[in-house]
């Protein structure tokens, strides 16, 4: 029989709710700094949540659902049997579980920045392939030079310490980021998270309209993809984030809209903090590979074993003991 899953939410969501506080309780005092009443409730609610997640994976319920109940059991797991709760170790477990889990729980929010990004580049290219002229509504006066730069193939050339085409990236990564900021901060508006993501895929679109018939396109993607797979990436999962704060906003299903609110946010600022290294890294290869002389299959290389990577850190990475039960 079919699981009755708004009774078995409304049934089960205090439990659920309190062992998320205690569980957040720990961050700041550790299990020594628990109540009388909490310390034995922890372990209750845990083996309570661990059963409901057992229940809900084998009846087939709504992987957001099943999503939800495995981060909280992870995460009350790790509280419980721990040997050091200090914060390096739940740094450790939020980047090697956590994070890979909030990225999966929120993931169509992610595809749907992807899919708006490339919509914007779309439109972008097919404008600018019309009609050349159309490139300056995407790049100012000011910006032609730099574009002119990919058209030459500036890319392959291997001088990354000074140049039109250098300034036109770190131009292009300033860009990046500040949208992937405002992505996360408008997103309880909605509307301004989409309309950030479809500018953001513009630009790009345009500058492969217009770089094209010159023959340097594999030039242009030799010189974007190295650092570009963790540079777009974090731009999507911030797109993301800012999409799941409007939609719990919106639709908060079951849940109040504060509640819906609470937990979307806090997916969402786990979501950014997990796209930091993803700009650090995507910075370091810009400076040191995209831009140099390095063959075009070891530029394209490095990008796939990138994707592959991020791919098998979200869908590969799995607390063993939980999430396979």
């Amino acid at each position: 029989m079919a699981i009755d899953e708004r009774a078995f939410i409304n049934k089960k969501r205090a439990s659920w709710e309190r062992l998320s506080l205690i569980v957040e309780r720990t961050k700041n005092v550790g299990l020594r700094g628990l109540s009388r009443e909490e310390l034995p409730a922890l372990g209750a609610l845990y083996r309570r949540a661990a059963s409901d997640l057992a229940y809900a994976r084998a009846q087939g319920a709504n992987p957001n659902l099943v999503l939800y109940l495995n981060e909280l059991v992870g995460n009350a797991h790790g509280v419980i049997y721990s040997e050091d709760s200090g914060g390096w170790a739940r740094a450790w477990r939020f980047l090697a579980y956590g994070l890979p889990a909030v990225l999966r729980r929120r993931m169509p929010f992610t595809l749907a920045a992807i899919a708006l990004t490339f919509l914007g580049a779309g439109l972008a290219y097919a404008l600018v392939r019309s009609n050349p002229a159309h490139l300056g509504l995407f790049f100012p006066p000011a910006e032609q030079d730099l574009v002119d730069a990919w058209k030459k193939g500036f890319a392959d050339k291997g001088d990354i310490s000074a140049g039109e085409g250098t300034a036109f990236s770190s131009m292009l990564m300033t860009h990046n980021t500040e949208v992937g900021i405002m992505t996360f901060a408008t997103g309880i508006t909605l509307i301004l998270p989409l309309l950030l993501l479809l500018q953001n895929g513009y630009m790009l679109g345009a500058l492969v309209a217009a770089v094209q018939p010159t023959g340097h396109l594999a030039s242009l993607w030799a010189g974007i993809l190295p650092h570009g797979v963790c540079e777009l990436s974090a731009i999507f999962i911030c797109g993301g984030a800012g999409l799941t704060i409007g939609w719990a906003l919106i639709a908060p299903g079951e849940r109040t809209r504060k509640d819906a609110l609470v937990l979307a946010g806090r997916d969402a600022v786990r979501m950014m903090a997990g796209t930091v290294p993803l700009f650090i890294i995507a910075g370091i290869i810009e400076g040191n590979v995209s831009h140099s002389s390095l063959p075009h299959w070891v530029k394209f290389s490095l990008a796939a074993v990138q994707f592959l990577a991020l791919l098998f850190y979200i869908y590969g990475v799995r607390r063993p003991s939980l999430e396979r039960r």
